[in-house]
């Protein structure tokens, strides 16, 4: 009889914990990222580059990596979507080839930066706002 009221308390608990719970969203599921960087026209002739990757949101949060965290060539884009699908995400990388960054970064050198992003049900586009011009494209 004691187990059985445990077992009760449990599957009661695990409802209640359920119930506050945050809902998922429209954007939530697997998207994939394209990260478009021209051609940097500066004193430094950084090459343009594209990179396509694997992206998750989940309760609206946005999680997509590139490579192998902490090692060159890695970026990771985070951020929240809203409601009406504005976003602000963070992009933290690791510069690989200095040949492709700005202001010819080392590789190892870590940096990060903001993109100004808008999603729609099943695609998003956004915009890095600070140094070279990168586009950033969403689709399920």
């Amino acid at each position: 009889m004691h187990r059985r009221t445990l077992l009760l308390f449990v599957a009661l608990l695990v409802g209640v914990q359920g119930a506050f719970a945050e809902p998922a969203t429209r954007f939530d599921g697997a998207w994939n990222v394209t990260m478009a960087c021209p051609p940097h026209s500066g004193d430094d002739d950084a090459k343009g580059y594209t990179h396509r990757f694997p992206g998750e949101v989940t309760k609206g949060e946005l999680r997509a990596v590139h490579g192998a965290e902490g090692e060159p060539g890695w970026h990771l884009v985070t951020g929240t979507i809203a409601e009406d699908g504005s976003a602000t995400l963070r992009v933290e990388g690791i510069v690989n080839n200095a040949a492709y960054a700005i202001n010819g970064a080392q590789r190892g050198k870590a940096y990060k930066y903001r993109v100004k992003a808008r999603f729609e049900t099943s695609s998003g586009s956004g915009e890095r706002l600070t140094g070279r011009a990168c586009h950033f494209a969403f689709a399920r």
